[in-house]
């Protein structure tokens, strides 16, 4: 959802004209969309990067979410502040309580750190750990595009990770309003990641995925055991476009195919230079290792992952694309095909795009 307050496009004006967006819940064999009500929560909800948390309980899970607000400090003041020393957002987390199969979301609580200041995606690393990137050190003008164009020569962004001693309980001050900070402790995981702004979980349970925007690279991660909770990069992977949000295909059916098309997929625009004010044509990509990188045997690049396109779109049908997910479909049930859906969704996108591929 986008109003004319984004802090994604760095547009200002009216925060008043922010309404509540939701999260939407979409049925990957019916493909029907379900609006959930959000219940307990109030305000205006301005998303951006989403995760979720499976407790052991497979009936449910845990949401958290970006939600882009404007600064009351900023806006309530008598005479408007400079923006370099008030910012006009103030982004914070909101984490929900999900029962698969209903209709509706329970907020739990917001989390709010000053470490937070251009947050893009989260990443729950455990219901009481949140890694959270803030894709730019500048907040707008002229220094926030050179990040985009100037590749290592400005401030670089950083990740942060947010201890929350409670994820599930809403605490209020004293006046009753809510106090956002409670309980959280926030430090810099990592800084010198320039333009990092998607976070995704990889190929196994520890491993990390990162996203540098601008110049289109995947970074392989997982946490320093030695200096917790900093991430140690162990692979870099360059794409052919802009990079965002990560997801990660892990293929169900290999036994059934003898064929494992498990890889990390990534969406991301082809022409970024024209974004937001052209078509913004879009591509998807499917990484996988080759075949023969189980022997350590690399070709003579070096290079042991293929890059496969599974969509593009000259941005007619669908404009910008930030995420994709492929949902493997069962091969007993598609006369014997091995393929997948994939969805496709971005900023400026009307909705989300669905195409059977073949993996």
């Amino acid at each position: 959802m986008l109003t004319r307050f984004a802090q994604r496009l760095t547009n200002w004006n009216e925060p008043e004209s922010i309404g509540q967006g939701t999260i939407i819940v979409i049925d990957a064999d019916t493909l029907t969309a379900t609006r959930l009500t959000l219940r307990n929560f109030k305000g205006p909800f301005n998303t951006h990067g989403i995760d979720i948390y499976s407790p052991e309980d497979p009936s449910s899970i845990y949401v958290v979410a970006v939600n882009h607000l404007p600064n009351p400090a900023y806006y309530e003041a008598a005479t408007r502040p400079n923006p370099s020393q008030i910012p006009q957002a103030r982004s914070r987390l909101e984490i929900f309580h999900h029962k698969i199969g209903s209709t509706e979301a329970t907020h739990l609580r917001s989390v709010w750190h000053p470490l937070i200041r251009t947050p893009n995606d989260v990443y729950f690393q455990t219901l009481n750990e949140i890694y959270v990137t803030n894709d730019h050190f500048y907040r707008d003008g002229i220094m926030r595009l050179m990040e985009d164009l100037a590749y290592g020569k400005t401030a670089p962004t950083d990740l942060i990770h947010l201890k929350i001693a409670d994820p599930i309980t809403q605490t209020l001050k004293s006046g009753g309003e809510v106090d956002d900070m409670a309980g959280v402790i926030g430090t810099v995981a990592n800084k010198g990641i320039h333009n990092n702004n998607g976070l995704g979980h990889g190929k196994t349970p520890s491993e990390i995925m990162i996203c540098r925007t601008a110049i289109g690279q995947l970074l392989l991660a997982e946490v320093d055991q030695q200096h917790k909770p900093q991430l140690k990069i162990h692979e870099t992977l360059q794409l052919p476009c802009t990079l965002d949000n990560p997801s990660y295909f892990a293929d169900p059916y290999v036994a059934k195919t003898g064929r494992d098309a498990s890889g990390y997929v990534l969406a991301g625009l082809a022409q970024a230079i024209a974004f937001p004010n052209g078509l913004d044509p879009v591509m998807v990509v499917l990484v996988q290792p080759k075949a023969n990188t189980k022997s350590k045997i690399k070709d003579k690049d070096s290079n042991t992952w293929t890059q496969k396109v599974m969509f593009q779109d000259d941005g007619h049908i669908l404009r910008t694309a930030s995420t994709a997910v492929l949902v493997a479909i069962d091969p007993d049930e598609n006369n014997g095909k091995k393929q997948a859906n994939l969805f496709v969704t971005g900023p400026l996108g009307k909705g989300v795009v669905v195409s059977r591929i073949d993996l």
